[in-house]
């Protein structure tokens, strides 16, 4: 449980307590008061589960079928008797509403709820003042819900900037490794184009020079030809050395990665040897992108990550121990995102359930520099 999550809890608890006490002290002998205490239990403990993180375990559609259930019991609540407090409970439930709808939802949900208050004043309480009332408590819950809201956007920014540091921290990563391939190449070209330039003179001027020396001095001069000549073989070898590319490694770069999220438990197997920084850098941000979407919506604890590598041919795979995906799934943005960036060097992903968790795959072509 987060801190944000944790001060919502605390809070809801607090709120849900002060209401059961003034109810079960008006319903106290009276019939209602075990029904009531069944009511109050359960919404409780269903909060609690939403609270305290354990819905995250499950998948999305049971846990907004736990607030709807919440929303029931609240109801119920007023129907079994006339309170004048308990209506509170559904200010405590609209604050949950933002972590798994959308603004739009959420607002609609709670005015078909503040609808019903009302026909439930009307039509069991009998008040007179029921609009009032209605509105007052629609004040309250949208105020919870605003807040929600704020903290929700919050924690999302964070996460982005995250994510964007991520980013920075990988692209820092790659480019050091290819500036190694510049520098080595700067300097082979500088020794190509001034010492090789300036040997091969050299070579051309003792030849011409072997015909005119005297005799006496033709072993001489020709062991300084030799000299030279081989000083220029090992220039030319040396270049030769210097223009071959570097490989990048990413194992780097995802371990920094995971010393960025130390709540999660990552394993890295495998190599991988690119020739290409940009599609390394492609691949570490698909690699990224994974982790962050087993993070978010599978709510992982540990990620496996194999790196296979045969000829031309690269396989990814990033397992996690979160909540898993169904057999058939709807690309959002995150999957969209990889697969364009996996188009630009003719791969490819793709996200299978395995038994506890999910699979990311990422399959291409290496591309040479």
């Amino acid at each position: 449980m987060n801190k944000d999550n944790y001060l919502l809890t605390l809070a809801g608890f607090i709120t849900w307590s002060g209401v059961a006490y003034v109810e079960f002290g008006r319903l106290a002998g009276s019939s209602f008061l075990w029904p009531s205490v069944l009511g109050y239990g359960v919404f409780l403990l269903l909060f609690l589960m939403v609270g305290s993180g354990y819905a995250i375990n499950i998948s999305l559609r049971k846990t907004r079928i736990i607030l709807l259930v919440q929303l029931c019991i609240a109801l119920l609540l007023m129907l079994v008797h006339v309170g004048q407090i308990s209506p509170v409970l559904l200010v405590v439930w609209a604050a949950q509403l933002p972590d798994y709808f959308s603004r739009r939802a959420a607002v609609l949900q709670v005015l078909i709820s503040n609808l019903l208050f009302y026909y439930i004043q009307i039509d069991f309480w009998h008040f007179d003042n029921a609009i009032i009332t209605a509105l007052i408590y629609l004040g309250f819950q949208l105020f919870a819900l605003s807040t929600s809201f704020a903290r929700v956007s919050e924690r999302r920014a964070r996460e982005q900037l995250e994510q964007v540091n991520q980013q920075l921290l990988t692209t820092r990563i790659i480019l050091a490794q290819s500036s190694k391939q510049d520098e080595r190449l700067r300097i082979a070209r500088d020794l190509h184009d001034i010492l090789g330039h300036q040997l091969t003179a050299l070579n051309l001027q003792l030849e011409i020079l072997q015909h005119k020396v005297a005799p006496e001095l033709q072993i001489s001069l020709a062991d300084t030809k030799n000299l030279a000549k081989q000083l220029l073989d090992n220039i030319r070898a040396v270049v030769r050395n210097q223009r071959t590319p570097l490989t990048v490694d990413i194992r780097q770069a995802v371990q920094a990665l995971a010393l960025r999220l130390p709540q999660l438990q990552l394993t890295l197997e495998g190599e991988l040897q690119l020739e290409s920084a940009e599609c390394a850098e492609q691949l570490l941000l698909c690699i990224q992108e994974g982790i962050s979407n087993a993070l978010r919506h599978g709510r992982a604890t540990k990620i496996h990550i194999l790196l296979q590598q045969q000829q031309h041919k690269i396989c990814i795979f990033v397992d996690d121990n979160g909540r898993g995906c169904p057999n058939t799934i709807n690309p959002g943005s995150g999957l969209l995102g990889i697969n364009e960036r996996l188009q630009l060097f003719n791969g490819s992903s793709r996200l299978t359930p395995l038994a506890q968790g999910a699979r990311l795959q990422i399959s291409l072509e290496q591309q040479h520099a």
